[in-house]
């Protein structure tokens, strides 16, 4: 429901926006009306912040209205456009910084994972036994003692 009255107060204000961008396009700067409404429709779709500041200075110049009135009309497409560019530029930071730290972070292991038994299944236990050899009938061999003799 939030989302559906936002959407239309972003409706209401692209309006007032637009007119107040034909205005000071057409009538103040006196372009042709062709061009006046292209400009004025690829500005209020994709330079919120820019057809704000220029829909404020058609309702100034062309329409004759007090710079007090034209910001009170103005202003929510202003701080909407604020609120959008901080959002995304908030957003933009936060997923640099979290992709930055992704990239350089080791894989911490715990005691219980298996890529930390995996990766140290070359050194030994304790207690292990670590040849497989096992020594004949003693009698068959004299001892090293005999040998040094």
């Amino acid at each position: 429901m939030r989302a559906a009255l936002l959407s239309l107060l972003r409706f209401a204000v692209a309006l007032v926006q637009m007119a107040g961008l034909l205005a000071y396009f057409h009538q103040y700067l006196d372009w042709g009306l062709f061009s006046t409404v292209i400009v004025a429709l690829l500005m209020t779709l994709l330079v919120p912040l820019a057809a704000t500041i220029f829909g404020f200075l058609g309702a100034i110049h062309a329409w004759a209205w007090p710079w007090w009135l034209a910001l009170l009309v103005f202003l929510p497409g202003l701080a909407m456009a604020l609120a959008a560019m901080a959002g995304v530029g908030i957003a933009g930071l936060l997923s640099g910084v979290l992709l930055r730290r992704l990239r350089t972070r080791q894989p911490e292991a715990s005691p219980f994972s298996r890529q930390q038994h995996s990766a140290n299944a070359h050194e030994p236990i304790e207690g292990e036994v670590l040849s497989s050899r096992v020594d004949g009938d003693p009698r068959q061999t004299p001892p090293s003692d005999a040998r040094d003799r």
